[in-house]
């Protein structure tokens, strides 16, 4: 996964997919065939400083319509009753570790909770 610092054009296609500017810094991680953002990796600090839990963001249209289909579908029941069990806290573990080793050093306010599949 090659992240980009977002373009300007970048910067209106998320804002336009979430129907208001981001309000945090991110890059795009994952790209469509026509070079349009799919996934982002946000910063898990907003830029007032709340935290951010959700690291990686799907914004791509077509792939949220098929991501809502499978979840309304217990999807993600049925894929989380498919794994061992420790395996998915590992999971979870490794993905907050990752986004909580991304907060500056010398932060000292609230961190990130969740985010990771669980509440």
């Amino acid at each position: 996964m090659t992240a980009v610092a977002p373009s300007p054009a970048d910067r209106a296609a998320v804002a336009d997919r979430l129907g208001r500017a981001p309000r945090g810094a991110f890059e795009v991680v994952v790209r469509d065939a026509l070079g349009e953002p799919v996934v982002i990796r946000n910063a898990p600090l907003l830029d007032d400083g709340t935290p951010m839990p959700t690291r990686f963001w799907l914004v791509g249209d077509v792939e949220r319509v098929a991501i809502g289909r499978l979840e309304a579908a217990q999807g993600v029941q049925r894929a989380e009753a498919a794994v061992d069990p420790a395996e998915l806290a590992d999971a979870h573990r490794r993905y907050a570790a990752e986004r909580d080793a991304a907060l500056p050093p010398d932060h000292d306010g609230p961190g990130p909770f969740a985010g990771e599949g669980e509440p």
